[in-house]
């Protein structure tokens, strides 16, 4: 069977990728994402396509069809059903490779292929009847029924029952003989059950439970051990043919519907993650593409990082980019959600280049050829440049990169130098992103880059009318008012200059 992926609708190397550095994966909380899509183990391997924006229209609009594919109940319900038989596969080969016992060995092997007949002809059967309309999962399912038909599977479900009713013939006495144990080939016996049982309840003993134990591991001990040799050594054909099984089908999973599962892992991971972020008072939506200098915008929008690990209501803001409007410039109070407002605006673009849903109730979003992060981290006492020289050559690299596609996220960028400076210098830097065309953000205490020009749009954080010292983290698109409410905030907390000299007076 040919090789068919429902995730890339061409070859992944033909497929253009974002350029994201490391760092600007860790500046817009990008990992913690990540990690939290994956879980505990990335046993699928998803971090490479997680880490891996693409800006090839025809991807996203294919992925889009799948997630909407996924949105439906049934179709949904029989892709997380083989999954769940697909791991229940791979767990009995794991435990199976661990065994020492090799006629146990095997027996696992040869449930394993029973559970993996299972879980893929089940699959079909309900795609069959389910109504598909992303090309990936129709294309995906022609391709199923094509090998749930071949040849191969034919020939596995053949070897299966043959082998299951050559071991079920198989039957033996165990008779324990003072200290020891006798196997024997088994002979008509009568069955004692009942009449024990029914002596048995006269003196208030329990039914006998109708299900076999569940074994605590899956090791023998070594009585168990003995006693399927001896076993082994009264019916040797069936136990060789069960060895030459093993043999013969020790790869039965085929590459295509391994590589099936772990897409489809992408899938169903990312978008149970996106809709546990949301919650029941967020809304995430499969964005429009901005192409040929439409409008970028997002209503609604919240940051993902921040709504996997809190559970606290979250604000959401609103932006819109419109020709000529290039930058967002963001002043405002601190701890106002300005670098939180950045972060999601850079996320938004990340995962729309994802092809999946974005944490926004509508969004329509460009793809860009890069998407590049400059925060401010502070001084470090190993740098012998000094910050802002650092900060320079970042943004100059940052600069000399890009073009009229990229997205820029800038985070209080200059603020290590003096006022003066770090005004003079923001301002040609934000010159020369917007005569380059790069779109993106920029949260600065510099309320001077807001008023650069038609190409900058100026957004404020604000705070709750009745009372300056709390913050609303309403981002809203209004004109820099030079207000960090650093005095209301210092009264609050008895810091004023009145009250400190009042204190020293004392």
């Amino acid at each position: 069977m040919d090789t068919v992926s429902i995730l890339w609708p061409a070859p992944p190397e033909r497929i253009a990728a974002v350029e994201i550095a490391d760092q600007a994966r860790r500046d817009l909380e990008i990992e913690a994402v990540i990690a939290a899509v994956i879980g505990d183990r990335d046993d699928y391997r998803l971090a490479p396509l997680l880490r891996r924006p693409v800006r090839d229209p025809d991807t996203i609009r294919f992925r889009h069809q799948v997630f909407t594919d996924l949105d439906d109940d049934e179709i949904r319900a029989a892709a997380e059903e083989f999954t769940v038989g697909m791991w229940q596969v791979r767990h009995r080969l794991q435990v199976a490779a661990g065994l020492y016992h090799p006629h146990q060995r095997h027996r696992w092997q040869l449930d394993a292929a029973a559970a993996y007949v299972a879980t893929i002809t089940a699959l079909h059967a309900a795609i069959t009847r389910l109504p598909l309309r992303s090309p990936a999962l129709r294309r995906w399912r022609d391709h199923l029924g094509s090998y749930c038909a071949g040849p191969a599977v034919r020939a596995l479900i053949r070897d299966i029952d043959a082998m299951r009713a050559d071991l079920a013939r198989v039957r033996y006495r165990v008779r324990l003989i003072d200290r020891s144990l006798e196997v024997s080939a088994a002979r008509p016996a009568p069955d004692y059950t009942a009449t024990v049982t029914e002596l048995l309840a006269r003196f208030g003993a329990e039914q006998p439970r109708t299900t076999r134990p569940v074994p605590q591991w899956p090791d023998m001990n070594h009585t168990e051990e003995q006693i399927l040799d001896r076993v082994a050594d009264r019916y040797p054909e069936p136990f060789a043919r069960l060895a030459e099984f093993a043999h013969r089908h020790r790869d039965f999973i085929t590459a295509q519907i391994s590589e099936f599962d772990r897409e489809l892992q992408f899938y169903l991971r990312y978008r149970r993650f996106a809709h546990r972020a949301a919650g029941a008072h967020r809304a995430i939506c499969l964005p429009t593409l901005a192409t040929g200098g439409q409008p970028i915008h997002a209503t609604a929008a919240f940051d993902f990082a921040l709504a996997a690990r809190t559970s606290q209501p979250l604000v959401c803001n609103d932006f819109r980019l419109t020709d000529p409007e290039r930058i967002l410039v963001v002043t405002g109070p601190n701890q106002g959600g300005k670098t939180t407002f950045a972060r999601t605006v850079g996320q938004l673009i990340y995962f729309a280049a994802l092809g999946g849903p974005v944490p926004a109730r509508a969004a329509q979003l460009p793809l860009p050829d890069r998407l590049c992060t400059h925060f401010e981290h502070g001084e470090r006492a190993d740098d012998p440049d000094g910050r802002l020289l650092t900060d320079l050559r970042a943004v100059r690299a940052i600069l000399d990169a890009a073009t009229a596609d990229t997205v820029i996220v800038l985070n209080e960028s200059f603020s290590t130098t003096t006022t003066h400076d770090g005004v003079r210098i923001a301002a040609d830097v934000l010159h020369r992103l917007t005569r380059r065309g790069v779109r993106g953000v920029w949260v600065s205490f510099f309320d001077e880059l807001a008023e650069a020009g038609p190409q900058v749009v100026s957004m404020v954080a604000l705070t709750e009318p009745h009372d300056r010292t709390r913050r609303s983290f309403r981002i809203v698109r209004r004109p820099a008012d030079g207000n960090a409410y650093a005095t209301e905030l210092a009264e609050h907390y008895g810091l004023g200059y009145d009250t400190v000299l009042a204190r020293l007076a004392r």
